[in-house]
């Protein structure tokens, strides 16, 4: 159904979250290296909830702590399913894992959590800093009915660094790219996608929660060429913009 990639673990590897159908749970494939992949979704804690169809999918830092959280839209297929069987209604809530320690996430919105969204048939969502206030917002494509804005209004102290990247020998908007942001103690990874979630694009700027520093400590580039470009100490807090090469020159 839907696909995320993240790094969910702070290990510098990204990690897949793949949404299934009603009566299975998200699969969570941790990166393990070298190609191999491990599902941990049930030691993570997304096994609780299973009821509905899964579509758009996304592992975005909504609260800027360094760590990825989990949000998917869910929605059934067809409308009449629900006449007969009740248990699967075809309006799903917003679901939302928030990642507490890297390993383990807590529900904090969806069937049988605290959320004040109303819940539709969704699809989509794309995730990106639409209002460039420095957290991450979500656009969701909802069947027969307007697409849903939601807004991000996290105004807590954590800091927080985006970067845009430019292809030089690479492609211009440097899809393929693999990102790796060092702060606190802790190794991000992101990855630069042309098409994530289901039939959505995301913001191609990749955004980095930062938790209690001011600055990335390191910011490394892996580029589609494969030409890896590093800086040092780049100050948060704003959207920085590199050129393939030319690093020390941070725009």
């Amino acid at each position: 159904m839907g696909l995320a990639v993240g790094d969910y673990n702070s290990d510098g590897l990204v990690d897949v979250l793949k949404t299934h159908f009603a009566d299975d749970v998200p699969a969570l494939y941790r990166n393990l290296g070298k190609g191999l992949f491990e599902d941990v979704a049930a030691a993570a804690g997304l096994g609780i909830l299973n009821r509905y169809v899964e579509w758009g999918a996304g592992m975005p830092d909504l609260d800027n702590d360094g760590r990825p959280d989990i949000v998917y839209m869910t929605g059934n297929v067809y409308p009449e399913v629900e006449q007969v069987l009740k248990q699967y209604p075809h309006r799903g809530p917003r679901v939302m894992f928030r990642n507490v320690d890297g390993a383990r996430f807590a529900r904090v919105m969806g069937a049988g959590a605290a959320g004040p969204l109303a819940d539709h048939s969704s699809r989509g969502a794309a995730f990106g800093d639409f209002d460039n206030d420095g957290d991450i917002d979500v656009l969701v494509f909802n069947m027969n009915e307007p697409p849903s804005l939601l807004r991000n209004e996290y105004a807590g102290p954590n800091h927080w660094i985006a970067l845009k990247l430019e292809g030089t020998t690479s492609n211009r908007a440097a899809l393929g790219a693999t990102v790796r942001v060092t702060a606190n103690g802790r190794t991000q990874a992101r990855a630069v996608l042309s098409q994530s979630s289901y039939y959505s694009h995301d913001d191609l700027r990749v955004h980095f929660g930062l938790g209690a520093s001011s600055a990335a400590d390191s910011i490394e580039i892996l580029w589609p060429s494969g030409r890896v470009d590093a800086l040092k100490n780049v100050r948060g807090g704003r959207v920085v913009t590199i050129r393939e090469g030319a690093a020390d020159k941070v725009l």
